[in-house]
C-alpha cells in the first residue's frame, strides 16, 4: 500500500471503532476535538455528513484533490463487512463542515498585551464579534454597546458568552475616547454586575493594555480578561488563543475563516 492507501485505512479503521463501540485507540484518541460521548444505548441509525456524504449518498463523482473518494470507497467496504446499524441518508448532506471548510491563520500578538488571569490561557474556537463602527471620531458608548449586542445576537450567543470582541482603533488614544469604549463594552457584555465566561478583546490598533487596564482597575470588570492588538479579524471568525510566551510577552493568535461559495 502507498501512503495515501494507509492514511485512509487508518482513518476507515478509527471511524468504524466509534460507531461500534465508541472507543478508540491513541491514535482515534488524539484526534477527537471533543470529549468522548457518553454512549449508554446503542444507536438505530447511522448517517453522515459533510463532503464524504456527497460521496457516499448522491453519487458525487468530481474529485478535488482530497481522500474523500478513496476513503468513501474504503468505508462502504468496511461498513458493510463490520456494522449492523442501518444507515439513513439525511437528505441534506452539508458539502462542508465547519472543520473541513475552514482557513487557518497563525498570527503573534505582543505589542501591549493585557491578561488579567494567566490561567484563561489556551483558549480555543471563540466566537469572534466584529464592531462594524467608524472610531475615528467621537465615540458614543451606546453605539459601542449596541454594536456589541447587535454582534451577538448575529450568532445567537447569550451575553455572559465567551466571546471575543473585535474592533479596528481609529484616532488619538485620547482617554475620554477609551474610557466611553471601554464602558460601551463593560456594558454590553456584564449583566447585573456580573459575569462568569472571560471576555477577549481582539483589536487592530495598539491600545490592548490600556483597553485591559481600564476595565479592571477603572471599571472593575467582573471576569478574567485577556485584550490583545495587532489582529486583524472578520465575521464569523473563531480564534484559539496559545498561552502566553515569556519573554517575549508574545501569545500565538490562531484564526479559522470559514469559506463559503
Amino acid at each position: 500500500l502507498d501512503t495515501r492507501d494507509r492514511i485512509v485505512s487508518r482513518l476507515v479503521d478509527i471511524a468504524i471503532d466509534f460507531i461500534k463501540s465508541g472507543a478508540t485507540d491513541k491514535l482515534g484518541m488524539t484526534l477527537q476535538l471533543t470529549e468522548a460521548l457518553d454512549r449508554r444505548v446503542e444507536p438505530d441509525y447511522l448517517t453522515f455528513s459533510g463532503g464524504v456524504s456527497e460521496y457516499l449518498f448522491h453519487g458525487e463523482e468530481q474529485e478535488f484533490g482530497d481522500i474523500a473518494p478513496s476513503l468513501v470507497r474504503k468505508l462502504k467496504d468496511q461498513l458493510a463487512e463490520k456494522v449492523n446499524i442501518e444507515i439513513l441518508d439525511p437528505g441534506q448532506g452539508i458539502r462542508a463542515t465547519v472543520i473541513g471548510a475552514s482557513q487557518f491563520t497563525v498570527q503573534v500578538s505582543g505589542k501591549t498585551i493585557y491578561l488579567s488571569h494567566q490561567d484563561i490561557l489556551p483558549v480555543h474556537n471563540i466566537p469572534v464579534v466584529q464592531l462594524h463602527l467608524d472610531l475615528s471620531e467621537e465615540i458614543n458608548e451606546s453605539s459601542v454597546c449596541q454594536a456589541i449586542r447587535d454582534g451577538m445576537n448575529r450568532i445567537d450567543l447569550a451575553v455572559d458568552s465567551c466571546v471575543a470582541v473585535a474592533f479596528t482603533w481609529q484616532g488619538d488614544p485620547e482617554y475620554s475616547r477609551l474610557s466611553a469604549m471601554a464602558n460601551g463594552i463593560m456594558t454590553a457584555v456584564v449583566r447585573d454586575g456580573s459575569r462568569t465566561q472571560p471576555l477577549l478583546l481582539m483589536i487592530d490598533g495598539d491600545i490592548a493594555n490600556i483597553m485591559g487596564n481600564l476595565l479592571i482597575r477603572e471599571l472593575d470588570f467582573p471576569a478574567k480578561l485577556l485584550s490583545v492588538d495587532g489582529v486583524q479579524l472578520q465575521e464569523l471568525d473563531y480564534v484559539d488563543v496559545g498561552e502566553l510566551i515569556d519573554p517575549p510577552g508574545v501569545v500565538p493568535v490562531v484564526i479559522k475563516s470559514l469559506l463559503f461559495s
